[in-house]
């Protein structure tokens, strides 16, 4: 646990899985968790439905204490995320797929799901 995190791993790892099952009650099909490229950048949880991929970037915090979950969704953080969704485009040749980036933001164990949260850098 990093500094200014309020959660322990295994509660990220569940809130992961739970963005997942998430996604899948609303008619996605899970392709991918946790895909990491170091020095690029990871994926929390990558989804498909029809010809649409959807990356979707989780946070969780048990408390406010250290903020809004939605505020560690930086400008960074964004390009590191497009920068692996590109990655995981290339290898997976996902090339005629739309691409949409979603947050899900857990909050008390309350999920809430952001579509079209921010946009790829690469004119998707």
């Amino acid at each position: 646990m990093s500094k200014g995190d309020s959660y322990s791993a295994a509660e990220g790892v569940l809130a992961e899985y739970r963005a997942g099952v998430l996604m899948e009650s609303e008619g996605y099909t899970v392709i991918a968790r946790n895909v990491n490229y170091p020095r690029i950048g990871e994926l929390d949880v990558v989804c498909v439905r029809g010809k649409l991929l959807v990356i979707v970037e989780v946070k969780y915090r048990a408390t406010d204490e250290f903020g809004d979950p939605s505020e560690a969704v930086t400008p960074s953080k964004i390009k590191k995320i497009c920068r692996a969704a590109e990655k995981f485009i290339e290898e997976n040749s996902l090339y005629d797929y739309d691409v949409r980036f979603d947050v899900i933001i857990f909050r008390d164990g309350i999920p809430d799901h952001i579509e079209d949260a921010f946009y790829g850098s690469w004119g998707v």
